[in-house]
Order: C-alpha cells, then sequence, then structure tokens
C-alpha cells in the first residue's frame, strides 16, 4: 500500500512539474520569510555513510540492521544504558529494521538516536510486558494513541539525558491520511510536539494538495508555534525556528535527522534485506 501511494505522489510531482517549478506549502507563515537548510548525506548506503549534514548538525555515526544477528543485538541493546536498554532490546528483535546513530552540533555536544521502523506498536501499549513510555503520556494528555501494526518509533537522548524523548508515527495513516494525521514526540505531559504530514506543493497559482502521500512534515510545540519542518522535495532541506533556545533547536535537528533518515529515498525505508 505505501509502493502504492508514492508511486501516485511521484505521478503528481511529475504532472506539476511540467506545469512549473514548486516547493513544500508549510502551513505557518512564520516559515515565508525563513531560509530552510540544505541537506547532505540522506542517501545511507551499507558500503558508503557519508555524514548526514544540515546546520550546524552532523552525525559521526550511522548503523542499520537489517538481520538480526548475536552481535547486532548486543550493539543496539548497549546503546544506551539503565531500563531504556531492555526497550531497546526487545524492539529490536521485533522491528523490521532499526538504526541508531549520534547527531553533533557545532560546540561538540551530542544526541544519541535510536529509531525502529515497521513496529507493531499494539505489543508496546498499556498491558504489555514492555510499555513505551509514549503511550502513558499520549493518555495522560488525552491524546490519540490509535496505531496500526506499521509504526515508526524513535527514542532520543540529549547531551547528558537519561530519559528519551520518544517519537511514534503510524507509517500508515502518514500516506494514507495525510491530512487528518497527526503524530507525537513527547518527554513528559508538559513537554511535546505535534508531527504533521505536509500533502501540498506551493506552485505559480498557489497551493495545491493531493490525497494520498506527503512531501515533508511540520513540527509544533504544546502552544501550537510552529518550530521546525522538513521538506522532502529535491535533495531535501530542513526548517529551523529563528528563536529556539539552543537546546530546543538541537532537539529538534534530532528529530529533523529522524525523520530525514525513515523516508522513501533512504535504505533504510526500503526494506533491504540482504
Amino acid at each position: 500500500m505505501k509502493i502504492l501511494s508514492f508511486t501516485l505522489l511521484v505521478a503528481v510531482l511529475l504532472i506539476m512539474g511540467s506545469c512549473g517549478s514548486y516547493k513544500i506549502a508549510l502551513n505557518d507563515p512564520v516559515w515565508n520569510d525563513n531560509v530552510p537548510y540544505a541537506v547532505e548525506g540522506r542517501m545511507q548506503t551499507v558500503i558508503q555513510k557519508k555524514p548526514l549534514r544540515f546546520a550546524e548538525f552532523q552525525t559521526t555515526m550511522v548503523k542499520t540492521s537489517w538481520r538480526k544477528t548475536t552481535r547486532q543485538y548486543e550493539d543496539i541493546g548497549g546503546f544506551v544504558t539503565g531500563q531504556y536498554n531492555k526497550l531497546a532490546a526487545v524492539l529490536y528483535e521485533q522491528s523490521n529494521s532499526s538504526r541508531r546513530f549520534i547527531l553533533t552540533n557545532n560546540k561538540g555536544q551530542e544526541a544519541k538516536v535510536l529509531t525502529f521502523d515497521k513496529v507493531r506498536a499494539s505489543n508496546y501499549l498499556l498491558g504489555n510486558k514492555v510499555e513505551i513510555n509514549l503511550d502513558y503520556l499520549l493518555r495522560t494528555l488525552g491524546l490519540d494513541r490509535r496505531q496500526t501494526e506499521n509504526s515508526y518509533y524513535v527514542q532520543v537522548f540529549g547531551p547528558g539525558g537519561e530519559r528519551p524523548w520518544e517519537l511514534l508515527l503510524d507509517n500508515d495513516a502518514i500516506e494514507l491520511n495525510p491530512k487528518n494525521y497527526a503524530g507525537y514526540f513527547a518527554l513528559d505531559p508538559d513537554h511535546y510536539y505535534t508531527i504533521r504530514p505536509v500533502n501540498k506543493l506551493m506552485g505559480k497559482n498557489g497551493p495545491s494538495s493531493f490525497p494520498v502521500g506527503h512531501v515533508g512534515y511540520e513540527v509544533t510545540n504544546a502552544s501550537g508555534h510552529a518550530v521546525a519542518a522538513v521538506s522532502l522535495l529535491g535533495k531535501t532541506s530542513v526548517y529551523l525556528a529563528d528563536d529556539m533556545e539552543p537546546d530546543e533547536r538541537f532537539l529538534m535537528a534530532d528529530l529533523c535527522a529522524a525523520l530525514l533518515l525513515h523516508e522513501p529515498g533512504s535504505d533504510f525505508d526500503r526494506g533491504i534485506n540482504n
């Protein structure tokens, strides 16, 4: 189903491209005067792993796993410590593919990021032996917890952070119902962000939307203010709000990197199994 919707999206882009140039049409006017950062190194391969770069951020380590071997299991299980080590190991064992990377800024700070694709989210909700903390947060906030058996789950450990920020996205809803879907990136009930897929392009006659697929993401904070965005068009780009504090800017860079490395076009999302 995802391949079908992505094919339809490509057809739409080709039609619009024949009529003139286009770019992503973000919802918040804050981006009108914001210059996006070009992305380098998104096309990760097994043989050549160039650093992912944008703005003052870049990856210093990227490891991807499609096969479950004892060595890889121990590697991802040991990437973090404490109670989250167990959850990471269990998720690695049951997800279709996983990735871990380190993102740094120009001050030498590091963030550790774990990603798991095609996760059966219902296995980690309330009442199961291993529960994703984000499920508790969504219940506390009264937000939508419905997930399919095809979810993308991410843990972000910021500099010195012992407790991760968590992202949970429904892959099927992003492709088939982008207009009405929202995912969440949260630490606790007072600190969370909303991620919405963007399904609109800006052409010479204004914005145009399409029923399936998406061309990027827009991120808003708990107050509803736009703080970051990702465009998947062309060579891809990242938008970061100008008024963010350095710590929040780094956090949004972590989130954007996880979204970039998840999208179609990276080997990780193709589900290569050889």
